[in-house]
């Protein structure tokens, strides 16, 4: 018996997972308060609030090796999900003109790029997410390979093919709206 399990228990060992919940703030958020948006830490939640037409980020680096696989899960509360303004995560960040967005909102993603401060759609489609007030979103990247997967609670939306150069990554909410993160979980093997 011990030698079936100990190849098993071998396994989990090499799996590091670090999960944010934002009571100590564990990945180094960048809080802010300007007028017409902010980003701050409040019972529990990382709160992104959006009171203009743009978008509203925040970034921080993730305690990952970009060139293995990894997962990385945000469990997001949204005050308000409709069809005219997009929420998401942000990947790939470079810096404020580069860096790469999985863009939800009611039935509708898009994977979005900026590149030297232009914003350009790559792909999008349907997807199974209704409108409504505070609903909890979870969703997760995974790379595998050079396959990146996005998934929205529990469901695959997409799978690309990209090459992941930077470890910060973070979210968005763009118009009149707000963004609560509950949750930011990053999971890696230590051995590949």
């Amino acid at each position: 018996m011990l030698y079936v399990l100990m190849p098993l228990w071998a396994d989990a060992q090499e799996k590091r997972v670090i999960t944010e919940t934002f009571d100590n703030n564990l990945f180094k958020w960048d809080e802010f308060y300007e007028k017409d948006c902010s980003g701050s830490i409040e019972d529990g939640y990382f709160v992104l609030k959006n009171l203009k037409d743009g978008t509203v980020l925040s970034i921080t680096e993730l305690p990952i090796f970009h060139d293995r696989n990894f997962k990385v899960t945000f469990k997001l509360l949204v005050p308000r999900i409709n069809d005219k303004y997009y929420f998401g995560v942000i990947f790939n960040y470079e810096d404020n003109n580069n860096y790469e967005s999985f863009k939800l909102m009611e039935r509708k993603f898009q994977i979005a790029y900026v590149k030297e401060g232009i914003m350009r759609s790559s792909r999008q489609g349907a997807m199974i997410l209704s409108g409504g007030k505070n609903k909890n979103v979870e969703v997760i990247i995974e790379k595998k390979g050079k396959k990146l997967i996005f998934s929205v609670d529990n469901m695959e939306v997409i799978s690309i093919t990209r090459d992941i150069n930077f470890t910060t990554f973070g979210f968005f909410v763009e118009g009149n709206n707000v963004l609560k993160v509950d949750e930011v979980s990053v999971e890696q093997v230590e051995r590949e």
